[in-house]
């Protein structure tokens, strides 16, 4: 079974894409069968950390189908048990991908012959990126500990949070109606509760709800806080999980954190990922910590589809796009 481990960020410079590359790195060297994905469309320049050339065919040669299947994308790292799928940012449009594109990707990549499928997502809360960090349960969210970056990183889980639910019921039911006639009525200035959304939503479609609700309660982010360096830097960890908690009423699990350390700038600028040139340094033995712990979970697979497509070709979902297309 492939485990797809979606890394997101609430913002961008908060080292997302150097945590992803050196934790790929790090389970392909405990034997982990792994493929790390570009996916920041618009933006994508991951195979800079890795050392690669961009002359190698990307996602924006699969959305536009000049590649019908992902593994033809994959291209070697040099790195036993590690391979590596391009983005591109060379396509108009790449970046506004319709549901069924998004979810026949998510297909495919359940179909790669790997252990993990790493999927370095663009910063921000973006459609595309938030249906591609909820394609499990489990996924991670990169910040740091400044002030402002763990805001955005609440943000981020809310927003994240609000699309979980939303998706779990039907286009057009009356149940989304009812929801989006909620947050759009919230009274301006103030935050829009998602534990009274829930809750209101369960009593007022208490037989619909109650899927929705269970797969609600599976829903656990996971958070690495990166560049800290003082304890009131782990407080600040501390308090992101109990304000999504208290404000959203999900767990929370703290997984990771990495040491702030000037020789990951210096990796970046050199093209060699860290965990690679200096594996006994704090910051990698810290990857190393968090990638035990992120071992430790199921990665159970999150379809959230909307009607039933077992039984939908590439070709049907596509003349469907028009019609469901969010």
């Amino acid at each position: 079974m492939v485990n797809i481990l979606p890394i997101a960020s609430g913002k961008g410079g908060v080292g997302k894409s150097s945590t992803a590359v050196n934790l790929a790195i790090t389970l392909a060297q405990k034997d982990k069968r792994v493929i790390l994905c570009d996916f920041d469309f618009g933006g994508a320049n991951l195979h800079t950390l890795l050392g690669l050339k961009n002359n190698h065919a990307g996602m924006g040669n699969f959305i536009y189908k000049q590649a019908n299947e992902l593994s033809e994308l994959l291209q070697e790292t040099g790195v036993p048990n590690l391979q590596f799928i391009a983005g591109d940012c060379l396509y108009p449009g790449t970046a506004n991908m319709d549901a069924f594109t998004k979810k026949k990707i998510i297909r495919k990549l359940n179909s790669l012959e790997a252990d993990y499928v790493i999927l370095d997502l663009g910063a921000g809360t973006t459609y595309n990126t938030l249906d591609f960090y909820l394609t499990t349960y489990n996924s991670i969210l990169v910040t740091t500990p400044e002030i402002t970056s763990i805001l955005n990183a609440y943000s981020f889980l809310k927003s994240a949070a609000f699309r979980f639910f939303t998706q779990q019921f039907k286009l057009r039911s009356e149940e989304r109606i009812f929801i989006n006639d909620f947050i759009r009525n919230s009274s301006s200035g103030t935050e829009t509760s998602f534990i009274d959304l829930v809750a209101k939503t369960a009593d007022t479609f208490k037989e619909s709800s109650s899927g929705p609700l269970e797969e609600l309660k599976k829903y656990r982010p996971q958070v690495i806080v990166n560049m800290g360096e003082t304890a009131q830097d782990l407080d600040m960890a501390k308090r992101l999980r109990s304000l999504v908690q208290n404000k959203l009423g999900i767990k929370m699990d703290f997984v990771g954190f990495l040491p702030k350390d000037e020789r990951v700038s210096y990796a970046v600028a050199l093209r060699k990922p860290l965990a690679l040139t200096a594996p006994d340094c704090k910051f990698v033995s810290a990857i190393q910590t968090a990638t035990d712990r992120i071992l430790q979970h199921s990665y159970e697979y999150n379809e959230m589809e909307m009607f039933d497509t077992e039984n939908f070709s590439d070709e049907d979902l596509e003349n469907l796009s028009a019609e469901f297309a969010e």
